[in-house]
C-alpha cells in the first residue's frame, strides 16, 4: 500500500492538515525522483558515450598499429578502421547535439576538431599504407599520429572530466535535496504526531522503514559502496521503494562505467609493456652481426619473458633457403639431461611442420615423458607447447618454440607475434648485409677476371688480325677447290650413270646363261629322275627363280637410279591386274592356311588406263612380304578411290590401295629403315626368309612414278598395314573401244568383279580407326552384307546413326568408340544384331544379354573365318526390311 492511501486512511479527521503535509512531502519527494531520473537520461548517457568513444579511439589506434606492422589482407583490415572512425565521428556528433552548457559546448567542440585531425591523420597513413610505402607509413605513425592520438584522447578525457565533475554535482544536489525532503518530512511528520499520534503510530513505521532503506542506500552511494548497494534487495512498490531502484540503477550504470575505466587502463598498462619490450629488442640486437648470436640473445632475454621455462630457435643456415633447419639458440636446454635437437628437416617434427606450413602450433596436455623443467629444488612437465614461424618478406626463415608450465596468455602470444616480426626483419637485414658483401667478393673477383681477360682479348685481337690474313689466303685457295670440286662432280656422275649402265648390260647379260640353266632344269624335270636327282633338280629351278628374281630387282633400281625407268599408258582390266598378282601367292597362302582376300569398292571402275606390268610388280611386291611374314590368320588387299576426280582433268582418278595381314607386323622404331634400298627391318629376316631389301624401295619409286605416294601406317597392334596411292584415269570409250571389247572378251568368268548380292542384309559399321572401318567392310561385302560407315568424328552422329537403323541391320561397333556398352544395350533394347570389336580394354557384360543371342563380341585379328564363327553365333535372326 502506497504511503499516500496510508495517510488518506489514517488522517480521515485532519484532511486539510494532512493534504497540505502530504502535497509538500509528495512535491519534494517527485521533483528529487525527477531529478535523479534526468540526471540518469542527460549525465550519465553523456559519460557512457564519452568513454564508448574513448574505447572506440583506443581500438581505431590499436587496429592501424596492427595493419603497419602486419600487412596481411590490407584491403578488409582498413575498411574495418574507416567503419570505426566514422561510427566515432557520428557518436560525437550525437554527443555534440547533447550539449546543454557553454563550457561543456567548447569542450565538444575541441574534441570535434580533433576528431577531425584524427580522422585526416587516418586516411593519410592508410593510404601511404596501400599505396606500398609502409617505412613511410610507420614514421608518419611516429611523428604525427602519436601526437594526433594523444590530443585526441586527451580532449575526450577533458570532456570525460568535465562530465565526471558534473556528475559530482548532480550527485551533490541529489543528496541535498534528499536531506531537505528528509527535513521537511520529518517536521511535517513532528506535526502530524502532534494532530494524530495515534494514527501516525501506524503510519510512521512504514515510511520510516523506506527512508531508512533510502538512508543506508545513500551512505552507500556517498561511500562508493557500488556493489554493495546493487545487492540491496528492494521490495517495497511505493514511493520510496521507486526511489531506491532508481539509486540502484544509477549505481549500476556507475559501476559498468568504472569497469571500463579499469579495462581501458589495463589495456593502456598491457601495451605499454609491449612497448618496452619492442623497443628493447631494438635496444639489445641493434649492433650484433652474427645471425648466432641474435638468436641466442632473443632466446636468452625474451623466454623468461614470454612465461616460457624451456625455449629454442631454429633457422635455415646460410644465405640460401634449404631442406632443413638447424638449432642456433636455446634457453633453459643446454646440459645432458634436457638437449635440444640440433636439426629438423623440413615436414619433419612439429618444428618441421611449421617451417613448411608458416602455422602457429599449439600443444596441451603434454606428456611427462615429452620434455622435462628442471630447477634446483625439482622438476615438472610444461602444460603447453608453443611453435612459432619467423617470417620475413613473407617466407618462413625460422621456427621459435617454447614450453612453459602454464598456459601462454593473449598478451603474451601477442608480445610473442611483434617480437617474432621484428626478429625476422633483424634477421633479413643481416642476410642482405651478407648477401652485400657475397656480391661485393663477388665483384671483385669478377673485376680480376675482367681485366685478365682485357689482357686475352687484346692478344686475341692480335691473333684475329692475323687469321684474317690467313683466311684471305683460304678464301683464294677455296675457290681454286670449288672448282676442282665441281669437276670431280661430273666426272662422279659419269661414273654413276656408267656403273647404272653397266649393272643393265651385266643384269641382260647374265639372265641370258640364266634363262638356259632355267631351260635346261625344266627339261630335266620333264626326263625319268631317280628321286634323289629330281630332288637336286628341283633345288637348280628354284635357285634360278630366286637368282632370276633378284637380278629382275637389281635390273629394275639401277633402270630407276639412273632415270631410264619408262612407264606405259594404256587400258587394262584392274581386277585381272589384281588376279595375276595375287594368284602368284595363293598357294603358298592354302599351305599355310591363310585367308587371301582381295576386295575391290563397287566405286573403283573396271577399266583404267597405266601400266599394269608396273601395278602388278607392286602389288605382287606388297602380297608377298605379307604372306611372308604371316603364319596364321590372312593376307587382305583393298582398292577404294582415294578422292574425288580432278575438276582439271575430268578423266583422271586416284585409286588407294591398302595391304593388310595378321602377322607379326613392325616392330617399333624400326619403321625408318623401311623403303630404303638394300635395307630390311631386321637382320635375322635376311637369313629367314631371304631377299635383297630392294622390294620395298622399288616399289617407292614405282609408286612415285605413277603419281601416288607408299607409306607404312603404324599403330596396328596385330599384323601390318601399308597404303599406296597411284594417279590413273577412266577409259575414253570413244577412244578405245575396240581395246575394251578385246580385253572383256580375254578376262575369264573367274577374273569378272564379283559384286556380292544383298543376300545377309544390311550392316552399318563405326570404327575410329581410319582403315579398320574399310577393312570390315571389305570383309562383311564378301560375306553378303550391304556395309555403310558410320561418321565416327561426333559421338553424338554415331550414337543417333546406331538409332535410327532398322532393327534388321548389323551394327558393328568398332574400337575407339565411346560409351560402346550403352550403345549396344540401347540396339539390343530395339532389337538389333551387335558385333563388338574389343581390345579388352572395354567392359561389356555380354552375360546380362546371353539370353538374348543378339552381341558377339570380337577379338583383332578379325579374319573372314572369324566373322563367319561370330555371325554364325547369332541365335536371333531378325526377318529382313520388307
Amino acid at each position: 500500500m502506497k504511503i499516500k492511501t496510508k495517510l488518506v486512511m489514517g488522517y480521515g479527521l485532519l484532511v486539510a492538515l494532512l493534504i497540505v503535509i502530504t502535497t509538500i512531502g509528495y512535491e519534494r519527494m517527485a521533483n528529487m525522483n525527477d531529478a535523479l531520473e534526468k540526471f540518469y537520461q542527460v549525465r550519465y548517457a553523456k559519460v557512457k558515450l564519452t568513454s564508448t568513444i574513448h574505447g572506440d579511439v583506443n581500438t581505431v589506434a590499436r587496429e592501424i598499429d596492427n595493419v603497419l606492422l602486419d600487412n596481411n589482407d590490407p584491403a578488409n583490415r582498413v575498411k574495418t578502421i574507416h567503419q570505426s572512425v566514422d561510427t566515432v565521428i557520428l557518436r560525437l556528433t550525437e554527443l555534440q547535439n547533447r550539449v546543454q552548457e557553454p563550457a561543456e559546448q567548447q569542450i565538444v567542440d575541441t574534441a570535434v576538431r580533433e576528431a577531425e585531425r584524427f580522422r585526416v591523420y587516418k586516411d593519410n597513413v592508410l593510404s601511404m599504407l596501400l599505396a606500398g610505402k609502409t617505412a613511410e607509413a610507420l614514421e608518419y605513425r611516429k611523428t604525427v599520429g602519436n601526437d594526433t592520438q594523444k590530443q585526441f584522447l586527451g580532449s575526450l578525457e577533458s570532456l570525460s572530466h568535465y562530465h565526471q565533475r558534473a556528475l559530482d554535482a548532480e550527485i551533490a544536489d541529489s543528496q541535498s535535496m534528499y536531506r531537505q525532503s528528509v527535513s521537511a518530512t520529518a517536521a511535517l511528520s513532528v506535526v502530524g504526531i502532534v494532530l494524530g499520534l495515534c494514527i501516525m503510530l501506524w503510519a510512521i513505521p512504514t515510511i520510516t522503514k523506506g527512508l531508512n532503506l533510502l538512508t543506508g542506500m545513500a551512505k552507500k552511494f556517498g561511500q562508493n559502496r557500488l556493489r554493495s548497494l546493487m545487492r540491496i534487495e528492494v521490495q517495497s512498490k511505493d514511493e520510496l521503494g521507486q526511489l531506491a531502484r532508481v539509486f540502484q540503477r544509477i549505481a549500476k550504470d556507475l559501476h559498468a562505467k568504472n569497469e571500463l575505466e579499469a579495462k581501458y587502463n589495463m589495456a593502456k598498462e598491457e601495451q605499454a609493456w609491449v612497448n618496452t619490450y619492442m623497443a628493447r629488442i631494438t635496444e639489445l640486437l641493434e649492433d650484433v652481426t652474427a645471425v648466432k648470436q641474435v638468436a641466442q640473445t632473443f632466446i636468452s632475454e625474451f623466454a623468461p619473458v614470454l612465461g616460457a621455462q624451456y625455449g629454442a630457435i631454429y633457422l635455415y643456415e646460410g644465405l640460401r633457403r634449404s631442406d632443413t633447419v638447424r638449432l642456433h639458440g636455446v634457453y633453459a636446454a643446454d646440459g645432458h639431461e634436457v638437449e635440444a635437437a640440433r636439426s629438423f628437416g623440413v615436414g619433419q617434427g612439429l618444428v618441421g611442420q611449421c617451417a613448411k606450413d608458416g602455422k602457429t602450433l599449439t600443444v596441451d596436455s603434454i606428456p611427462a615423458s615429452y620434455v622435462r623443467i628442471r630447477s634446483g629444488i625439482g622438476e615438472a612437465s610444461p602444460s603447453q607447447l608453443l611453435v612459432y614461424p619467423i617470417r620475413s618478406r613473407d617466407e618462413v626463415i625460422g621456427v621459435i618454440e617454447l614450453a612453459a608450465i602454464k598456459p601462454f596468455t593473449f598478451i603474451q602470444r601477442e608480445l610473442l607475434k611483434h617480437l617474432a616480426e621484428k626478429l625476422g626483419t633483424i634477421l633479413n637485414t643481416i642476410y642482405d648485409r651478407l648477401r652485400v658483401e657475397e656480391l661485393l667478393r663477388e665483384s671483385q673477383a669478377l673485376a680480376i677476371e675482367m681485366q685478365e681477360q682485357s689482357r686475352k682479348r687484346l692478344l686475341a685481337n692480335e691473333l684475329l688480325e692475323e687469321q684474317t690474313r690467313q683466311l684471305k689466303r683460304s678464301e683464294e685457295l677455296l675457290q681454286n677447290q670449288s672448282l676442282q670440286l665441281l669437276e670431280a662432280k661430273e666426272a662422279a656422275e659419269l661414273a654413276s650413270r656408267a656403273k647404272s649402265e653397266f649393272l643393265a648390260v651385266m643384269s641382260h647379260e647374265i639372265r641370258t646363261p640364266m634363262n638356259g640353266v632355267t631351260g635346261m632344269a625344266d627339261l630335266l624335270l620333264e626326263s625319268e629322275l631317280t628321286p634323289e636327282q629330281k630332288e637336286y633338280a628341283l633345288i637348280i629351278r628354284k635357285s634360278m627363280d630366286t637368282l632370276l628374281f633378284v637380278m629382275n630387282d637389281i635390273l629394275d633400281f639401277t633402270k630407276m637410279e639412273s632415270g631410264r625407268m619408262e612407264l606405259e599408258e594404256h587400258p587394262f582390266l584392274l581386277e585381272a591386274c589384281i588376279a595375276d598378282a595375287v594368284d602368284l601367292f595363293r598357294g603358298e597362302a592354302a599351305k599355310r592356311g591363310l585367308e587371301l582376300v582381295v576386295d575391290i569398292d563397287p566405286e573403283v571402275p573396271p577399266f583404267i588406263v597405266g601400266d599394269p606390268s608396273r601395278l602388278r610388280q607392286v602389288i605382287a611386291n606388297m602380297i608377298g612380304n605379307a604372306v611372308k611374314f604371316t603364319e596364321t590368320g590372312g593376307v587382305y588387299l583393298l582398292v577404294r578411290l582415294a578422292h574425288h576426280e580432278d575438276d582439271a582433268q575430268p578423266n583422271s582418278l586416284f585409286l588407294e590401295f591398302a595391304v593388310k595381314d595378321t602377322g607379326s607386323g613392325i616392330p617399333e622404331g624400326k619403321e625408318d629403315k623401311l623403303f630404303q634400298p638394300f635395307s630390311q627391318v631386321d637382320a635375322t629376316m635376311s637369313r629367314r626368309y631371304g631377299g635383297t631389301g630392294l622390294g620395298l624401295a622399288i616399289c617407292k619409286s614405282l609408286v612415285q612414278l605413277m603419281g601416288g605416294t607408299i607409306r607404312f601406317v603404324p599403330g596396328e597392334r596385330n599384323g601390318a598395314l601399308f597404303v599406296f596411292t597411284i594417279r590413273t584415269s577412266k577409259v575414253d570409250p570413244d577412244v578405245f573401244d575396240s581395246d575394251i571389247a578385246h580385253l572383256e572378251s580375254a578376262v575369264s568368268s573367274e577374273t569378272v568383279r564379283h559384286i556380292a548380292a544383298d543376300s545377309a542384309g544390311a550392316a552399318l559399321i563405326a570404327d575410329n580407326r581410319p582403315y579398320g572401318s574399310w577393312i570390315a567392310t571389305a570383309q562383311l561385302r564378301r560375306l553378303g552384307f550391304a556395309p555403310s560407315t558410320a561418321d565416327t568424328d561426333d559421338p553424338e552422329a554415331v550414337r543417333r546413326s546406331m538409332a535410327d537403323s532398322a532393327s534388321s541391320v548389323l551394327l558393328v561397333i568398332g574400337e575407339g568408340i565411346a560409351n560402346a556398352a550403352d550403345i549396344a544395350r540401347q540396339a539390343i533394347d530395339r532389337g538389333n544384331r551387335v558385333v563388338i570389336v574389343t581390345n579388352g580394354k572395354e567392359k561389356i557384360d555380354r552375360t546380362a544379354y546371353a539370353g538374348s543371342g543378339r552381341i558377339v563380341l570380337l577379338h583383332p585379328p578379325l579374319t573372314l573365318a572369324l566373322w563367319k564363327k561370330a555371325l554364325a553365333g547369332f541365335t536371333f535372326h531378325p526377318p529382313r526390311d520388307g
